[in-house]
């Protein structure tokens, strides 16, 4: 007579329902849990590759992004793009990417670093000039179009000033072939740009929310035992 309580309609839907939420919530925490794992494997390899001597750049090699490079040639001032939506300490400003020519190989844009916004931001900052003749430069290698590495609302504007640093939007200023990915400077040049700032490794709140979703399925099945035990305490009273 107990067990006929819980094969009624009503109950059978209620435990559907609590399965339904338990599988959802299970579903979401390893979700999460596989999240924060490849977060802290790239967390591992970036800093590994931080920690690694600079390397002469070529064009034989697959170089993976945060490698760390140098190369000999010149910039050319003629390309140089203005990326907006950056801050540093509050304060709003452009990242400078100019193309630099290396010897005996194709071009790479180069993220020469930071300049403050001027005026009320809508004013085309003069950043210092890229150095004449040919040195050598050392930096970092990113890939375009990195989610991590805008923030804010980013707009192309004109002069030339564009959002995000997408290769489509450079390619409008230099439609040649180059490097697929661009160099983020972190040589000494002298007066230029400030530098960007080195990345900040966490894993994130991805193993929090494993935990959380993975609480959630007890409190579905802490609430479905309450249920039930209403169910039948509700059925025995009648009877």
């Amino acid at each position: 007579m107990k067990i006929k309580i819980f094969f009624h309609p009503k109950s059978i839907a209620i435990t559907l329902l609590a399965i339904f939420g338990m599988y959802i919530c299970v579903s979401a925490a390893q979700w999460q849990f596989h999240r924060g794992q490849n977060r802290h494997a790239e967390n591992v390899r970036v800093k590994q590759l931080l920690t690694q001597s600079p390397i002469q750049l070529n064009e034989k090699e697959v170089f993976p992004t945060w490698s760390k490079v140098k190369l000999n040639g010149n910039f050319d001032s003629t390309h140089e793009v203005l990326v907006r939506g950056r801050y540093r300490a509050d304060k709003y400003g452009f990242d400078v990417l100019t193309l630099f020519r290396p010897n005996d190989l194709k071009p790479i844009w180069v993220d020469r670093g930071w300049v403050e916004a001027v005026g009320d931001a809508t004013q085309t900052p003069i950043p210092p000039a890229a150095p004449n003749g040919t040195i050598e430069i050392t930096g970092l290698l990113r890939a375009y179009d990195e989610i991590n590495a805008t923030s804010g609302s980013l707009i192309a504007l004109p002069a030339p000033k564009v959002g995000r640093i997408q290769i489509n939007k450079l390619n409008e200023n230099f439609n040649e072939s180059r490097f697929e990915t661009y160099l983020q400077l972190t040589s000494d040049l002298g007066e230029s740009p400030i530098p960007a700032d080195l990345p900040t490794f966490s894993d994130g709140p991805h193993y929090a929310y494993t935990l959380q979703w993975s609480f959630f399925v007890l409190l579905i099945l802490a609430g479905r035992v309450l249920i039930a035990r209403e169910e039948l305490r509700s059925k025995l009273s009648s009877v």
